[in-house]
């Protein structure tokens, strides 16, 4: 069709027509041109998907308010996203203080469900410390990991790579975690505790399946198992 018009043109005017690349690349030269010629904005048309046609700069204020609405979302997404993480700025700053404050171990793990239950939805806490830095196995939430430990089974992979995994929780691993939730956790993010040494492990979980997702990010969960990790050596001695 456009090969037509061009051989039209040329009958009329008996000189070739300009290829249209040139004239795109002209108006990107010249983006005064239409200012120069306003006549052509009254008889220049484009038309919808549904035929009906508009003048150019109907068309211009309507490709306009598109993209105005579009950065105007974009902005409230910014917006949410800065309140969500001053929120959570806020929240890892009350867990430090709850962590530092706390006279005992039993009382930091305590502490810990309790701030991360109320201010971050996480409904199960499980920590789990090596054999040679927990030597007691009487704190409700605080397990002791040895060599027999059926967590080190169950996680064999985790503590392998030591690296922090997020998603869903199957019923036989919440079970063994949580053995008295009164509604078994479905997602969970699983943190190691001092990486590099191999303290222990710090599960966060929820009973809504889409709370822990895979591809989630994972700064907070690094510094809560920071403070958790330093909190607990404080404890240990």
């Amino acid at each position: 069709m456009a090969e037509l018009k061009r051989e039209a043109v040329q009958r009329d005017c008996g000189q070739p027509a300009p290829d249209e690349a040139a004239v795109v690349a002209y108006l990107k030269d010249n983006p005064d041109f239409l200012a120069r010629y306003p006549e052509l904005l009254e008889v220049l048309e484009l038309r919808h998907g549904a035929g009906a046609a508009v003048s150019l700069i109907e068309r211009q204020v309507e490709v306009l308010r598109g993209r105005s609405n579009r950065l105007e979302d974009r902005l409230k997404q910014l917006l949410e996203a800065a309140r969500d993480n001053e929120k959570r700025a806020a929240n890892v700053h009350k867990l430090a203080r709850t962590l530092i404050r706390q006279p005992t171990l039993a009382a930091l793990v305590g502490g810990l469900r309790k701030c991360l239950r109320e201010d971050f939805e996480v409904d199960e806490t499980f920590i789990g410390l090596a054999a040679g830095a927990l030597k007691r196995d009487d704190i409700d939430g605080l397990v002791r990991l040895d060599a027999h430990s059926p967590v080190l089974k169950a996680f064999d992979n985790f503590f392998r790579t030591r690296i922090v995994e997020c998603g869903p929780l199957d019923a036989e691993r919440a079970r063994l975690l949580f053995p008295q939730a009164k509604a078994l956790p479905q997602s969970a993010a699983v943190v190691p505790l001092e990486k590099e040494k191999g303290l222990g492990m710090l599960v966060l979980a929820s009973v809504d399946p889409q709370r822990f997702q895979p591809r989630q990010g994972r700064l907070f969960l690094e510094m809560t198992a920071d403070l958790v990790a330093a909190a607990l050596r404080a404890k240990l001695g």
